[in-house]
């Protein structure tokens, strides 16, 4: 693997660290007893800490007000990327990140903290559209895949940060400070200021830089990233492609909102809208946003899910992630995707019968008037355990197939005039449903108790059909080849205007003025 391309991948990819931590640090927070009585999620009542009547509305909206941040974030990218470059929009996504970390950090009641939660994942949803458009530009086509997985692969290291750092800060202080949630808010500040920092020695996009007309730092960055020579043939044939493409763009509108509605760019529209709501409704983020609390429910001791097992699950997301960096150019995207859809689909039916048979042998508090479980059941403790492990098998899964095969392909199957808002289509479907899935939890997992999972079992039973009919094999194709992949043959894809371009640029005497290759700055 090309040393400067995997730098340059990982460095932009701390953009998904930023993520994972907040996913990671939320989950834990919600759980501070500090930070409930600060925010009035929880009440004192007799020496001990009881549920606000409006806690369930809270949480969802602590939860879900990020993740309706995210949702113009991500739209925002059809315009910034184009507009200012993919480099630029990676650096205003991690400046809102900062501005929405302090808010959080400093907040002094519920409006600034909301106010830090939307501004925070606005940050984040341009930074999810952008990071993965920038990272696909940038790589090799031989290990585009492999690179792009870089971004899923921060997010889920971000979420084991996030696991680490609050059992440490919760060994080391108690409780009831407000320190501690301040602290576990504030550190996700550090690695976006090193984000910024690294700014300055990451390189714009070849595509980006050819479109406004600097072929020659292009093709220098093109031989960097695929360690070749600038003057060779190999950098030469992929700066003509790109030059092709780009040609096109110019002597043609780009794409508006509704040609992603319209052949040829439809099918691709539908198949990154769908991929990222079927990872979605695979229920991954629901696991991920309140697992804490799922685990409380499998009978385990709250030091126990909110520290260990919390943190195992989040070792696990990280360690299954490499298998998809290794086999997602062997085995292709599509392959992946079939086998994360069935493995989900079988650990949530588990879930649903280990979880339903735990109820089954709880007893009612007569304190509370609740059940809880007993600690004297042996058939308890089993079910329980068993409905942990099938929780990290689902985890194993989903973070080896579906999770980091979403970045990837919406990042690389749009044409050069429809890739920004591509990015957004993907990336607004990742946000809305995650929105939707945080915001109704709280409620489905109370009326629907076991029978939650089974919501989550039935769609990627679904997503099998879907990846069956909607999601053509991207492996080993260039971003210029995407047409053929889409449309069955070389240029099927391209509109009749778009062929007719192509024809005039390739038979043109002057291409090489025509396609820019003077260079400029």
């Amino acid at each position: 693997m090309q040393g400067y391309a995997l730098f340059i991948a990982l460095t932009a990819a701390i953009g998904g660290l930023l993520f994972g931590y907040e996913v990671g640090i939320i989950n834990q927070v919600l759980l501070m007893d500090s930070f409930r009585l600060f925010f009035g999620l929880s009440t004192v009542s007799n020496g001990g800490l009881v549920n606000s009547p409006n806690s369930a509305d809270l949480e969802g909206n602590i939860v879900s007000l990020f993740l309706a941040g995210c949702i113009p974030g991500a739209f925002l990218v059809s315009y910034s990327a184009d507009f200012l470059g993919r480099k630029a929009s990676v650096a205003v996504g991690t400046l809102a990140f900062l501005v929405g970390g302090i808010l959080q950090t400093a907040a002094t009641g519920i409006p600034l903290l909301y106010a830090g939660r939307c501004i925070g994942g606005l940050g984040v949803g341009l930074l999810s559209g952008t990071v993965p458009l920038y990272i696909s530009e940038c790589a090799p086509t031989s290990i585009r895949g492999r690179i792009g997985t870089m971004q899923q692969l921060m997010i889920t290291i971000g979420i084991m940060l996030a696991n680490i750092i609050n059992a440490i800060l919760t060994s080391v202080i108690a409780n009831d400070e407000n320190r501690l949630w301040r602290l576990a808010m504030g550190i996700q500040l550090i690695p976006a200021v090193i984000l910024l920092g690294l700014f300055f020695i990451l390189p714009e996009s070849p595509r980006f830089l050819i479109s406004r007309g600097k072929v020659d730092e292009a093709s220098a960055i093109v031989a960097r990233l695929n360690g070749e020579s600038k003057d060779g043939q190999v950098v030469q044939t992929l700066v003509t492609e790109i030059q092709e493409s780009i040609a096109i763009e110019k002597r043609l509108p780009k794409a508006s909102w509704l040609d992603m509605c319209r052949m040829p760019i439809r099918p691709r529209s539908i198949a990154a809208f769908g991929v990222f709501f079927f990872q979605q409704w695979s229920g991954i983020n629901a696991v991920m946003y309140y697992s804490s609390s799922l685990f409380l429910g499998m009978g385990l001791s709250k030091d126990i899910a909110t520290k260990v097992a919390t943190t195992v699950q989040s070792v696990i997301n990280v360690l299954a992630t490499f298998p998809a960096v290794y086999f997602i150019e062997r085995l292709g995207r599509r392959t992946l995707l079939y086998i994360g859809a069935v493995g989900s689909s079988i650990f949530m039916w588990l879930l649903v019968l280990w979880v339903g048979l735990f109820n089954g042998t709880q007893i009612l508090d007569p304190n509370t008037g609740t059940l809880i479980p007993d600690p004297n059941s042996g058939p308890g403790k089993a079910y329980g355990i068993l409905g942990v492990i099938s929780m990290y098998m689902y985890i194993v899964f989903f973070a080896a197939t579906w999770g980091p095969v979403g970045w990837v392909y919406i990042s690389e199957i749009f044409p050069l005039r429809a890739r920004g808002k591509g990015a957004s289509i993907g990336s607004m479907s990742h946000w809305i449903n995650n929105f939707i899935i945080a915001k109704a939890w709280p409620y489905a997992a109370v009326g629907l108790g076991a029978w939650q999972y089974t919501i989550f079992a039935g769609c990627s039973m679904v997503s099998l059909l879907f990846v069956r009919f909607f999601v053509p094999e991207t492996r080993g194709k260039s971003l210029e080849e995407m047409d053929e992949v889409f449309g069955g043959a070389p240029g099927s894809g391209l509109t009749d205007e778009e062929k007719q371009v192509l024809a005039e640029i390739r038979a043109d005497p002057s291409r090489a003025n025509l396609l820019g290759t003077t260079g400029g700055h």
